[in-house]
């Protein structure tokens, strides 16, 4: 292990992610890179688990509840949502089931498609999104306090359209959150 970069108390990013980059380190090529981003899925994967099941839900269910916080009117066609979640249509079927049995979303019909519907973002499933992004907000500033968030996020956004454009998907890099309180 490297100087400043355990996992104690004197380890440091930043000290860290200078000696890994400074040539004393091996340079990433796209095997290790495709290792590293696989562990920082993981790591916030894991982080986000653990912050939903003490709100006693799922990240598949925070993900659609952000995704309606940001729509336009709190309101979006299934097929939008799966998208963006990226889940299948079987999980996002189930994923949706659970949260409206809870009160968090409502099924509508599409007044634009007889045959479709509308997902809704209830009052209770606001309430549950800030509660639980307050949480993973919290945690995530705390985990990368270190860190350069302009240089960091402009790396992962490039990351992500090309993972993405691999995919077919259509690009979210241009997303950003509203702050939690803003209703619009």
């Amino acid at each position: 292990m490297f100087a400043g970069c355990g996992a104690g108390p004197s380890s440091n990013p930043t000290t860290c992610h200078k000696a890994l980059w400074q040539g004393s380190f091996v340079e990433v090529d796209s095997l290790t890179l495709t290792f590293l981003l696989g562990r920082l899925g993981r790591l916030t994967e894991t982080m986000t688990t653990d912050i939903c099941a003490e709100a006693a839900t799922t990240p598949a269910e925070i993900r659609v509840l952000a995704y309606l916080v940001h729509a336009s009117e709190h309101t979006a066609r299934p097929s939008d949502v799966a998208r963006f979640v990226v889940q299948t249509s079987g999980g996002l079927t189930a994923t949706l089931s659970r949260l409206e049995s809870a009160g968090l979303i409502e099924r509508r019909p599409d007044p634009t498609d007889g045959r479709g519907k509308l997902i809704v973002l209830s009052g209770d499933g606001r309430r549950l999104h800030d509660t639980v992004i307050t949480r993973l907000t919290d945690a995530t500033t705390t985990a990368v306090a270190d860190l350069d968030l302009d240089d960091v996020g402009t790396h992962l956004r490039d990351l992500i359209i090309a993972l993405e454009r691999a995919a077919g998907l259509p690009t979210s890099a241009g997303f950003v959150a509203k702050p939690l309180g803003v209703h619009g």
